[in-house]
């Protein structure tokens, strides 16, 4: 179609023909997208412009104080002796204790029957009587030198064969009582009355424990700081807790596992324990200034160290390798940072060692839910 110049955009009746609206539409839209671009544009530039804002973060002075370390390991509670008593002479068993009895050293726990040992001693007594005489009447018949020096040899021998054989029924007879070599509980009996026993056979087991005696078994770059009588907490699995102290550490390591055995004494005489248990020995070594933090705090950087962030006079973040000195259930103990810091609590995002922040005290509330 072909628009003549005299021809009027409107009709006469002022309404907007069909191809000319379309043309204005066509023009705002034209429009709105150039101005949306200039919209978004600036959008862009205020992201950009906050991410250039310093980020600000939450800080809590700390001050290290001394703190014990300590050396916790799991380890067994055994008993301070346990005696399997053997017979020393044969007979038939007539007395025992019962099992669970509480005795004294020398206490007698079973006897055995005598026998005709009473007679074996009677006959012992005299042929030693006998030898003796023998042998005293040889020896002022030598001073005469009425007999030779091989027969009173011979005669000292037989005394001393005689005195030999007394000894030997009077041991059997004092044997026949079997004492305890200890204080302690009876925890056993191996064979029952009635019956006959030999020498050298178990009788009975003994328990003592007082004291009770904690095992445990530390490695070798943890011995040196142990020393005999250093201060121990046992916890007993099931929440007993009780007071020792370091009483032996092993001079050599075992050969298997490289680990030396360390035993803690710990009193048992009021409100006795058993022994055979597992427990939980802490051992208070050397002491240490330290910071307390909480476990949330550690961080490892791409080297794999441990450490933490703190903020230096300059506000800028800092990555400090730490040791941990001590764990306990709500808190660690860390070394390796100067004695007064600024340690990062929270902070929105992740930080960088040489970024620098706009640090601001803890907030109270935080503080009041924080369980350090």
């Amino acid at each position: 179609m072909i628009f003549s110049p005299h021809r009027s955009l409107y009709k006469q009746q002022g309404k907007v023909q069909p191809a000319t609206a379309v043309f204005i539409a066509i023009i705002l839209l034209v429009v709105i997208w150039i101005a949306s671009g200039f919209l978004f544009k600036s959008d862009a530039s205020n992201g950009e412009e906050a991410q250039t804002l310093t980020p600000t973060v939450a800080v809590k002075k700390s001050s290290a104080v001394t703190v014990a370390r300590k050396l916790t390991l799991n380890g067994d509670i055994t008993p301070n002796q346990q005696l399997s008593v053997r017979a020393r002479t044969d007979g038939m068993l007539e007395t025992i204790v019962e099992s669970g009895k509480k005795v004294n050293k020398g206490d007698v726990i079973a006897t055995l029957s005598i026998d005709d040992r009473e007679v074996q001693l009677a006959q012992a007594d005299a042929q030693m009587k006998k030898a003796q005489s023998d042998f005293d009447a040889a020896k002022k018949l030598r001073a005469q030198n009425m007999i030779s020096q091989s027969e009173l040899q011979a005669l000292e021998a037989q005394l001393k064969a005689a005195k030999a054989q007394l000894r030997r029924v009077t041991f059997d007879i004092e044997h026949t009582k079997i004492t305890a070599p200890v204080r302690g509980v009876i925890n056993q009996r191996f064979i029952e009355q009635g019956a006959y026993v030999s020498s050298g056979n178990p009788v009975l087991e003994i328990i003592d424990n007082d004291p009770l005696v904690a095992i445990i078994h530390v490695q070798q770059s943890q011995v040196h700081r142990l020393q005999t009588d250093m201060p121990a907490t046992v916890r007993i699995i099931g929440g007993e807790q009780r007071e020792g102290r370091v009483s032996f550490i092993a001079p050599i390591a075992d050969a298997q596992t490289r680990t030396f055995k360390v035993e803690v004494t710990i009193p048992n005489s009021e409100q006795p324990l058993p022994s055979g248990m597992s427990a939980e020995v802490t051992i208070q070594t050397n002491e240490v200034q330290a910071h307390k933090i909480s476990a949330a705090q550690l961080k490892i950087d791409t080297s794999g160290r441990m450490g933490v962030l703190t903020v230096d006079s300059n506000n800028i973040v800092q990555f400090e390798p730490v040791k941990v000195e001590r764990a306990d259930v709500d808190a660690l103990w860390i070394s390796g940072i100067a004695d007064e810091t600024r340690l990062v609590i929270i902070s929105h995002g992740s930080l960088s060692a040489g970024q620098k922040v706009d640090p601001r005290p803890v907030p109270e509330a935080y503080q009041n839910g924080e369980n350090l």
